[in-house]
């Protein structure tokens, strides 16, 4: 099987909470729970402060057994905190997550990073977790070569890259950039991008980061790219967008998910 034969494809979390990402969801998670499953979605992930805010007893009792394989993001491990790794672990043990999706936040040097990044990956680990690594363009670990160094430097060995169509497109990494990291390559998130970007980055990645289809990146050619490279990586739709977010559940659940089968199958 390859990437474009995948039929998975989780909501990651910020898709259908209908609010940006600084503000609580705008809809229960039961009500996106059963969105997700109505649109075709095979899971739906989880973030750590939901988690604390809600308790574990009630994250599963609103899944209802639909699976949620993801949670996302882990924050915090490189200013050396680990506020959200003990809700993050329980949910893990509870639900049998595969992975926790992270991002780095605090200008933090070698080798200290990679020491901080390698004691998380170690603590995950002891759960069953893959650890994936989200460059982003805004970010100080902005290129899949970036993560990847900070990878092997940690040498953790349950640890990998997660690209994000937005953000790889927005740091102008192409596939063959990407060949040499291709084994490290853990899941993959769908998205779009306008043409030209808003003159705030971070306006951009958290307003603009636009439902599979619509903007300017051709996903399906990048996805045969990906394939060739020899990725096959669980699949995700992450959007974050002001004009998704004012939509229906139902209908942002819907179009997201329709957006990325459509990127599948071109």
């Amino acid at each position: 099987m390859g990437l474009l034969d995948r039929t998975d494809l989780v909501a990651s979390y910020f898709t259908l909470t209908g609010e940006h990402m600084s503000k609580p969801p705008r809809h229960s998670l039961r009500d996106r729970v059963r969105a997700a499953e109505a649109a075709g979605f095979t899971g739906l992930a989880l973030a750590p402060a939901e988690v604390v805010a809600a308790g574990i007893d009630a994250v599963v009792a609103a899944l209802g057994g639909f699976p949620a394989p993801e949670i996302e993001p882990l924050k915090g491990w490189d200013s050396g905190g680990r506020d959200d790794e003990e809700a993050v672990f329980a949910l893990a043990d509870a639900l049998g997550c595969r992975q926790v999706t992270t991002i780095q936040l605090a200008a933090v040097e070698e080798p200290r990073l990679a020491e901080r990044f390698a004691g998380m990956c170690a603590r995950a680990a002891e759960h069953g977790l893959t650890v994936g690594f989200e460059p982003r363009a805004n970010s100080p670990v902005s290129t899949p070569a970036a993560a990847a160094a900070l990878i092997t430097a940690s040498g953790a060995s349950n640890a990998g890259i997660v690209l994000d169509a937005y953000h790889v497109h927005r740091a102008g990494v192409g596939p063959e950039d990407l060949e040499p990291y291709a084994h490290l390559v853990v899941s993959v998130q769908l998205n779009d991008m306008l043409a030209t970007p808003r003159p705030d980055p971070v306006e951009d990645a958290l307003e603009f980061r636009l439902t599979p289809g619509d903007g300017v990146i051709d996903l399906h050619s990048w996805l045969i790219e990906l394939d060739r490279l020899g990725i096959d990586a669980p699949l995700a739709v992450e959007v974050l967008s002001r004009d998704h977010n004012a939509l229906p559940l139902s209908e942002a659940a819907g179009r997201a998910a329709a957006g990325g089968r459509a990127a599948l199958a071109g």
